[in-house]
């Protein structure tokens, strides 16, 4: 049976064994003793104490209250014994074998010393062990993309504890909380107190303060080059390998890929090849400028190899650069000249022309009524053959009592020649009955012509009095009224894809 005692370890109470109470007494008094010299050695002490408790709390439990003198040994053996740390003693090496040996405790604290704000950014760096710096310019670039940087630093600053004591700021920085290292932590925080003051004094602290708000920008920026690196980096990917159908617009039945658009642009298959070259050297130029200029500005790191990288793949940028333009030299040469070709496809008679949009809405197919007129898309690629959509009408006065109505195509190519046969290609379907136009809103031509700025309009001919209706809406003569007095006629029409008119 043993003897207990109660006491109040730095105002917390606990229940020691007689034995361990008179070895933590005596290993406090050989403590003060050592350390009477010291500076702020009061703070070590207390600092001590503090780690006491929260070591002799680890070892309790609810079925054991009372602190053992093992229990005290283990501890003394963790911060180390006081003739370890004099002046006169030799045995360091021994001392700091045995402590490196047990595992560090390290905890996220709030670094005070450090701190700009509330010291949450140093403290995570201390946890982390990466420059202050990189924290801070993480939480800048979050705070002003992703707006959550804020909402977390404020959760971190209230939950997160300030690193008051040394061995707190041991523990923050992973390192072992014994009598050594407080006392070099004191001698730290002494000389950052001295540095203050003469920066103070000689108003250098200003001019550090500026070096850092410059260097948390630097690092900004380079987070930035790494993030839009990164998104080149993944596009690249996608465009060259995965090739996907992301393009809205119907190509036999599926939706186009950018290798597929390309195709309808280029003449041949070498200069899209180039081109293809081309886009990747520019991305592969792109992806690693931003690496090097993302790792120079966060890390300012500086090397001969970096110059030479970033000067290879400068050139690699002005490669990639030349290709594609030789490709858009070709393409540009292949829609030199404009070419177009018109012919009279209806006389009608009378003072009315109406003009309805041709379209399977309404069209009865085994029993059902269709109540869609079927468009696609502003573009669709199907059978061999590209269609767009949109007519252009085109009014003016006849020379007589009809109505003549001629259609107009019109392309471009490399010569005269090839600019006319890629007009004659383009297509619109239409029907006359009566009085009556019906005219479908597309036109189509071979995709093997191209893209080469096809068009197609109607030019119409009104007799005098003659009026045109869509959708039995008059729109010519349309007037508006710009004053009292003066009146205005809208000479063109435009029906577009789903079959809204516009005039001007």
């Amino acid at each position: 049976m043993n003897k207990t005692v109660s006491i109040h370890l730095q105002g917390i109470p606990f229940i020691f064994e007689e034995q361990a109470f008179e070895r933590l007494n005596t290993y406090l008094q050989q403590l003060k003793q050592v350390l009477q010299k010291e500076e702020g050695s009061d703070e070590i002490l207390q600092d001590i104490e503090l780690r006491m408790v929260e070591l002799v709390q680890q070892q309790l439990t609810p079925f054991k209250q009372v602190v053992e003198l093992s229990v005290i040994e283990q501890i003394i053996e963790k911060l180390g014994k006081p003739e370890d740390f004099t002046d006169e003693s030799s045995g360091n090496d021994e001392q700091t074998s045995t402590t490196t040996d047990i595992p560090v405790e390290k905890r996220l604290f709030r670094d005070g010393d450090r701190a700009m704000l509330g010291g949450v950014c140093a403290g995570v760096a201390a946890y982390f062990n990466v420059e202050v710096l990189i924290i801070r310019a993480i939480y800048v670039f979050t705070f002003l993309t992703f707006g959550i940087g804020f909402l977390l630093y404020i959760v971190l600053w209230a939950i997160v504890p300030m690193a008051r004591t040394s061995s707190d700021k041991l523990r923050m920085k992973g390192q072992h909380v014994n009598i050594e290292n407080m006392k070099s932590e004191l001698g730290d925080a002494a000389n950052r107190i001295k540095k203050g003051a003469k920066e103070l004094k000689s108003n250098s602290g200003i001019q550090s303060s500026i070096a850092g708000i410059l260097r948390i920008i630097s690092v900004v920026i380079g987070v930035w080059a790494l993030l839009f690196g990164t998104g080149v980096f993944v596009f690249a990917i996608i465009f060259f390998f995965v090739n996907p159908d992301i393009i809205p617009a119907q190509y036999n039945g599926r939706f186009m890929s950018f290798q597929d658009f390309g195709g309808l642009l280029f003449e041949s298959t070498t200069h899209e090849f180039y081109s293809h070259l081309g886009i990747a050297l520019i991305s592969i130029a792109v992806v690693a400028q931003c690496y090097l200029f993302g790792i120079r500005l966060i890390t300012q790191f500086k090397a001969t190899y970096l110059k030479v990288l970033t000067a290879i793949f400068g050139v690699t940028l002005v490669v990639g650069i030349v290709l594609v333009s030789l490709g858009g030299v070709q393409i540009g040469r292949s829609m030199a000249i404009y070419g177009e070709v018109e012919k009279e496809i209806a006389t009608i008679p009378g003072l009315e022309l109406n003009i309805e949009k041709k379209s399977i809405e309404g069209q009865l197919i085994d029993g059902f009524k269709i109540k869609s007129n079927g468009d696609e898309g502003v573009i669709t690629i199907k059978n061999g053959r590209v269609y767009l959509q949109g007519i252009e009408l085109v009014y003016s006065q006849s020379s007589d009592s009809l109505f003549h109505i001629k259609q107009i195509n019109d392309s471009q190519g490399r010569t005269h020649e090839s600019a006319l046969k890629k007009a004659r290609n383009v297509k619109c379907t239409y029907e006359f009955q009566d009085n009556r136009m019906l005219l479908e809103t597309m036109y189509s031509f071979p995709a093997s012509d191209k893209f080469r700025d096809q068009n197609v309009k109607f030019m119409i001919a009104v007799p005098s009095g003659g009026k045109i209706f869509y959708e039995k809406l008059q729109v010519y003569p349309s007037f508006i009224e710009e004053s009292d007095s003066t009146t205005e006629t809208f000479q063109h029409g435009y029906i577009s894809n789903d079959g809204e008119y516009s005039k001007w």
